[in-house]
């Protein structure tokens, strides 16, 4: 189950603490055509709602906040193909994977048809 930020990033819980970020497709058609991402190092430590990357796009740049919590993974692909944020958002444009220092911090974040609502 995912939740979301008012900030637009969604959040799947993939257990065992570990949370998978990414934007929403509302953020990706906003932001238009993602040209870089840049991407944290794999074992940055980051304090809560602190920018874990940020996204360049034609028209803005944008960061992307997390919970406190661990880099543990990164989405490599996107070195190269950083339009895939924009091709597929909730998919596989994600962006990172962190585990988190509570699992609970994903309590305070809405549910997706909450969120969905919030855009209308």
């Amino acid at each position: 189950m995912r939740k979301y930020a008012k900030t637009h990033e969604w959040y799947e819980d993939l257990g065992a603490g570990k949370v998978k970020i990414g934007i929403s497709k509302h953020a990706a058609h906003e932001l238009s055509d993602i040209v870089f991402v840049e991407l944290p190092d794999v074992g940055k430590k980051l304090s809560d709602k602190q920018s874990v990357c940020v996204l360049e796009s034609v028209k803005a740049v944008a960061d992307v906040y997390s919970p406190a919590g661990t880099v543990v993974e990164v989405n490599g692909k996107l070195k190269d193909t950083a339009g895939l944020v924009n091709q597929d958002p909730e998919g596989a444009g994600w962006l990172v994977v962190v585990q988190l220092d509570n699992p609970k911090a994903l309590d305070e974040y809405i549910p997706e048809d909450k969120y969905l609502d919030s855009l209308s």
